[in-house]
């Protein structure tokens, strides 16, 4: 038997799902899709996300502390609007999320933790396929996450030589990445392109 939306509501954190309506509501936000929320272990076919231009997200139901948090988060990336690299994006992002969460009593060290590895796993995203210098990569959010210039540049490299190693076909998730359709061959320049300039 399918579960619809509003029985999956039932089961949500009465007052966290009234002060995630309440952010919606005050930013005009829709609700393009309620997923499920099993805990950290959920799918990942279930894919949370912000769709800027037309002020909708998917968001989970809120029935903890973490699932409110990336309500907030996605709520974060259409209140901020921020457009430059991914790493950019998840950190203003972040810094939403991890206010509202502060303020309504929902932060817990393993929010902050796992929020200053997503913004960081971008970050080396953002220097291997986008080509990013370091040298470009805001002060603020590199020392926010706890991470060096120089540790940023080897793991940057560590992935990029990785990639290299398998880069006959490009990754499903990569070219999720990319705003234009990659092939095999533009997909290997890059990374050699990365793998030159981190060097």
């Amino acid at each position: 038997m399918k579960i619809t939306t509003k029985q999956r509501l039932k089961k949500a954190d009465k007052r966290m799902l009234d002060i995630v309506r309440d952010h919606l509501d005050y930013h005009m936000i829709k609700v393009r899709k309620w997923l499920p929320y099993n805990g950290r272990r959920t799918s990942r076919d279930v894919v949370y996300e912000a769709f800027i231009d037309a002020y909708q997200v998917s968001i989970p139901i809120p029935t903890d502390r973490y699932s409110f948090y990336v309500c907030m988060h996605e709520i974060g990336h259409i209140v901020k609007g921020e457009r430059d690299y991914a790493y950019m994006q998840e950190y203003v992002a972040e810094q939403y999320a991890i206010a509202k969460c502060i303020k309504h009593g929902y932060y817990t060290k393993e929010i902050g933790e796992s929020a200053k590895r997503y913004v960081y796993e971008h970050m080396v995203q953002d220097c291997v396929i986008r080509v990013l210098p370091i040298d470009r990569i805001s002060k603020a959010a590199l020392s926010w996450t706890g991470r060096t210039e120089e540790q940023l540049r080897r793991r940057s490299l560590q992935l990029a030589k990785r990639l290299y190693k398998d880069s006959d076909e490009v990754p499903e998730a990569l070219q999720r990445l990319s705003t234009k359709r990659l092939n095999a061959k533009v997909y290997k320049l890059i990374l050699e392109t990365s793998i030159k300039q981190l060097k």
